[in-house]
């Protein structure tokens, strides 16, 4: 089976056939709780004897190789992901179809190596851009129509690094690049980005919000510091959530947010939970991990439609109140009561999960601290056959390269092109990549802002403002008033 564990872990692990099936019982592995050791001690425990989810995905059609995937159908290593077809390689890619190499889209279709932009249709290495179509490298723009290198531009057609032309003159200019190579296509980046710097930027990437600060932010009220968030209200501290009400300290909760919730990670729908990971649509739920559909519950794992566990034992309604009410005052006392669970607890090393990519910590630093780090086998000496060399260009591309393999130009690991991804690149007249899979995500996650908000001043009035660009970054940024006068 695939699974998110490597075979090396110690925990128990089941394909979400058996998982979900009736031939093992959650509570069977259930004890009393002991008052002479910490919860963390007796949690860590119960996690190692519990069964796992091999894959978190629910209604998976063909997309076998995916986690944290809802409702979708050929779909292939992507995380986080709803609503999806036909979409490869990418995490946080909500209601999309034929989407390659994405990070933190909505409603996209037929586009490549997007970042944190919605409602874009063929367009092609584009970032912070909505409603745009048919664009080739831009950068903040927003109901723009073939344009290419274009920086800030607002209901624009036919523009060629924010030049104006008539539909000859833009389509001759942008066949000058055409077939797309790799050195072409770094060319254009950094014609973009030069061009950037002399325009101005936003202070914050918030939309049709009220009193909101931080990135990405859609149609939310009264959110203060998060990030890729829709239509929340009354939240903080909260990312890559939709329908967040009253919450904090929440993360990874889509497709629906969690309600009067506290430090919660991955979980999904459900109201009063604190101190969670990975609880789909349940409520009243603390410090429990991989629970579904389950309610008033402390320290369980693995739960399937229960009520009143405590370390998966199952309790009268009154028996439960009256023993989580004397486990909260001993956490209270072990100093353990309303934190997130402890990284002792994760099944996972600090450089496995989400936190490396957001928070980079060294090995050292992380094994400073207590915590866990996995160190995965070497792949890059290990012989897997002939190297192959990927043409230039598109055209050259023969159709058995999907039987070859390639090697990472940076990292050095092995990767391979599947026929799916073959054909997108045919049919977008994309080059083959020369990275391996996992660093063109780590380079996607570099062109965003980093989650963390700084005090600046506005470079046109000079007014205060909040930003997430550092105050020692080369762009001028403005207040939201300045720029919607720049732009508009």
């Amino acid at each position: 089976m695939i699974s998110i564990y490597a075979q090396d872990k110690p925990y128990k692990v089941y394909d979400q056939d058996e998982w979900w099936s009736d031939r093992w019982d959650e509570l069977s592995y259930g004890r009393n709780f002991d008052f002479s050791r910490t919860f963390s001690e007796q949690f860590n425990e119960l996690s190692l004897e519990v069964p796992h989810q091999g894959l978190f995905t629910t209604n998976a059609e063909n997309s076998y190789y995916t986690n944290h995937s809802l409702n979708t159908k050929n779909c292939y290593l992507i995380a986080g992901a709803t609503n999806l077809e036909d979409c490869l390689f990418g995490r946080f890619i909500i209601s999309g179809n034929d989407v390659m190499d994405g990070l933190s889209l909505y409603g996209c279709k037929w586009c490549y190596e997007g970042v944190a932009s919605e409602r874009c249709y063929q367009c092609i290495y584009f970032r912070h851009s909505r409603d745009c179509s048919e664009c080739l490298m831009i950068d903040e723009c927003q109901s723009c129509k073939n344009c290419c290198m274009c920086f800030g531009l607002l209901s624009k057609q036919y523009c060629y690094l924010n030049e104006q032309l008539s539909r000859e003159e833009y389509e001759a200019r942008v066949k000058k690049h055409l077939p797309l190579t790799v050195g072409e296509i770094n060319s254009m980046r950094s014609k973009l980005y030069e061009l950037s710097l002399k325009l101005p930027h936003p202070a914050l990437h918030v939309f049709g919000s009220e009193d909101c600060t931080g990135d990405m932010v859609f149609g939310s009220k009264n959110c203060k510091n998060c990030y890729d968030i829709t239509d929340c209200e009354n939240c903080k501290h909260v990312s890559n959530t939709p329908k967040g009400i009253n919450s904090q300290d929440a993360n990874y909760t889509a497709p629906d947010g969690v309600e009067m919730s506290y430090n919660v990670g991955s979980t999904v729908g459900g109201q009063r939970s604190m101190g969670t990971f990975l609880l789909w649509y349940g409520s009243d739920a603390y410090y429990s991990r991989e629970c579904h559909h389950s309610a008033n519950i402390f320290g369980c794992v693995s739960l399937r439609h229960k009520k009143y566990c405590i370390l998966n034992k199952q309790y009268s309604p009154v028996e439960y109140e009256k023993l989580v009410l004397k486990i909260i005052e001993h956490m209270r006392k072990t100093g353990e009561w309303g934190d997130y669970l402890k990284p002792e607890n994760s099944t996972m090393g600090y450089n496995e999960t989400l936190a490396q990519e957001y928070f980079p910590l060294t090995r050292d630093e992380v094994m400073r601290r207590g915590w866990k780090w996995y160190d995965e086998s070497d792949t890059k000496n290990q012989y897997l056959g002939p190297a192959y060399e990927s043409p230039a260009t598109i055209n050259e591309v023969r159709g058995d390269i999907t039987r070859q393999i390639l090697k990472c130009e940076v990292t050095g690991r092995p990767f391979k092109i599947i026929p799916q991804e073959l054909k997108f690149y045919r049919a977008i007249g994309l080059p083959i990549p020369r990275k391996c899979p996992d660093q063109r995500h780590k380079e996607r996650m570099a062109l965003r802002n980093p989650r963390k908000l700084w005090d600046s001043k506005c470079a046109n009035c000079h007014k205060p403002i909040i930003t997430s660009y550092s105050p020692d970054r080369p762009e001028k940024v403005y207040c939201e008033s300045c720029y919607l006068s720049a732009v508009y």
